[in-house]
């Protein structure tokens, strides 16, 4: 199908689309391939609890070990989505540019390094990057995204934010770098028009703490997010850019052993991944904030956003956690 369509298949847009249709996708660092849970067969019993279907960036190729089916990255879309063919090869090239879009007749695979940064970021806190590209549509969209979202005003914001407009996997997309120690260990990147996957990581980084490096030590709380963002809006607030910690995390957090560590989940009244957390943590009798009953906001982010804050007080949080003082 790829031959036939005459174009190969821009890695970041195929990667947006396997994050978008599998279960639970992740990077297995070292064999440098993806897996998830297949949308094809669902994995009969074990769906969510193993991921037997294999995504080969190299090959750009897909096998499922649980219904022993295989695909290349044209027609493991056709399948997963509802697009014809036609709508498929009209997608990918109104979505490529034109130094993307490489054809079959002469395909050359491009490796991709790993660095601290996606590939020729911009410091959006460099006046003269930004005055250099102040005409480019892409970063007046994501400099109206940091005001819309109150993040180049919040308490605790990161000390800076990149954008690539070069990265096969995340150009065009809001960069957030997580610090410690003056390095980049790890970072995200935000997509800035609603489309799937809202987030995507590091390739083969590990995770680690976003906003560590802004902890004070004279300050007795460390509250602890899901995402990164949401950590701006209140004092040591850090990103654990998921649910579960890290080793690597776990590491960060012991420097701080005297702080009392509260989880801020999104509000479980929107979010139903969260409400399970949530009573996770109560069996666990961690320190989680309970949201008010009939509370509407998504997120501390949102709370700030309709409310025109700047940051949550965090009184606030520590009179309404799990288990009470």
């Amino acid at each position: 199908m790829i031959k036939e369509s005459g174009v190969k298949i821009p890695d970041s847009f195929l990667l947006k689309k396997f994050y978008n249709y599998s279960h639970n996708p992740s990077f297995k660092k070292t064999e440098g391939v993806y897996n998830a849970g297949c949308p094809v067969c669902k994995e009969g019993k074990s769906f969510g609890k193993r991921k037997r279907l294999f995504f080969y960036p190299k090959t750009q190729s897909f096998y499922c070990f649980n219904c022993s089916r295989s695909w290349n990255a044209f027609s493991w879309i056709l399948e997963v989505s509802d697009s014809s063919v036609d709508e498929l090869k009209n997608e990918i090239l109104q979505e490529s540019t034109s130094e993307e879009v490489i054809f079959t007749q002469n395909i050359k695979q491009k490796s991709v390094k790993y660095n601290d940064l996606p590939l020729d970021s911009i410091n959006l806190q460099d006046n003269s990057q930004i005055f250099y590209y102040k005409d480019n549509f892409i970063l007046k969209k994501c400099l109206s995204y940091i005001k819309e979202r109150k993040i180049d005003t919040a308490i605790n914001k990161c000390e800076s934010f990149y954008i690539s407009f070069k990265d096969y996997i995340h150009k065009n997309r809001l960069c957030i770098p997580f610090f410690d120690k003056n390095k980049v260990l790890f970072y995200q990147t935000r997509c800035l028009d609603g489309s799937s996957p809202k987030y995507l990581s590091k390739s083969g980084g590990e995770k680690s703490l976003f906003n560590i490096n802004n902890i004070d030590e004279e300050f007795d709380y460390i509250f602890l997010t899901e995402g990164p963002i949401d950590s701006m809006f209140i004092k040591n607030g850090v990103g654990v850019a998921g649910l579960n910690l890290t080793e690597l995390q776990k590491q960060q957090l012991s420097r701080y052993p005297f702080h009392k560590k509260i989880w801020i989940l999104d509000n479980p009244y929107v979010d139903q991944t969260a409400k399970e957390k949530i009573k996770e943590f109560v069996y666990n009798k961690e320190n989680v904030y309970m949201w008010p009953l009939g509370c509407k906001f998504k997120d501390l982010n949102e709370w700030c956003i309709k409310q025109n804050l700047n940051g949550i007080d965090y009184k606030f949080i520590i009179n309404n956690i799990y288990p009470t003082n």
